[in-house]
């Protein structure tokens, strides 16, 4: 009876350890999802801004938002961070989200793993400590989406977040160009790429000028990116 009851036993931890190992790794291997837009039955369009805080642009762009209401999504670089503090102090009192777009502009093709959650988490606590909490979402530079990046913010519980309606401002591409784009077939759930990472980027303020209110008049409204996952 020992000798059955030992065995029984040793099977069972062996049984357990194995469930645990395959735990394990299953938990290590999480990937988050990738959005380029998100649909809902309400008429939500999502405005993002990439490569800020700018002390010249950033105040511009708050001053267009404020001026029809709406909230936007700004996916902020950690090195501008570190010197335009009170400017993203102002986004977040203006009632929008903020978002991580790494320390650095970097191209994460080239990056390890490690260098791609070292890139993300310095910026999450950077920006923690500014406006006292971590950004739920990730927009990975130009983009660029890799099994790394999908795992690091799988184990960060973050959600990557692109694009399926880009406005190329920071191209230089015509207002007329931008507006007649962005006003073509618009659909509940858009997430649109503007930038306010640069003065220079004008067209990026006369262009929405026209676009967010042409929209709202098509009863559609421009949310954050919490509401939009919210709705």
């Amino acid at each position: 009876m020992k000798f059955k009851f030992f065995f029984v036993l040793q099977c069972f931890l062996f049984t357990t350890s194995c469930t645990n190992k395959e735990q394990m790794v299953a938990s290590s291997n999480i990937e988050t999802k990738v959005y380029r837009n998100y649909k809902t039955l309400k008429p939500y369009l999502a405005l993002t801004f990439d490569d800020g805080p700018d002390k010249i642009q950033t105040p511009k762009v708050l001053s267009l938002l404020e001026k029809y209401r709406v909230k936007a999504t700004f996916f902020v670089l950690g090195e501008e961070v570190e010197y335009q503090k009170d400017i993203l102090k102002m986004v977040v009192s203006q009632g929008h989200d903020i978002g991580n777009h790494f320390y650095k502009h970097i191209n994460i093709k080239k990056a390890s793993e490690k260098e791609i959650k070292e890139a993300i988490e310095s910026n999450n606590k950077l920006i923690e400590k500014v406006i006292g909490y971590k950004p739920k979402y990730v927009r990975p530079p130009y983009g660029i989406v890799t099994d790394a990046l999908k795992k690091v913010c799988g184990e960060l519980n973050m959600k990557i977040i692109l694009w399926n309606k880009d406005s190329e401002d920071w191209n230089k591409t015509p207002d007329s160009k931008i507006i007649k784009y962005m006003l073509n077939k618009p659909s509940n759930g858009d997430i649109m790429l503007f930038h306010d990472g640069s003065k220079t980027y004008t067209n990026t303020l006369s262009s929405l000028d026209v676009i967010i209110p042409s929209l709202q008049k098509k009863s559609f409204e421009f949310v954050s990116l919490s509401k939009l996952f919210d709705s």
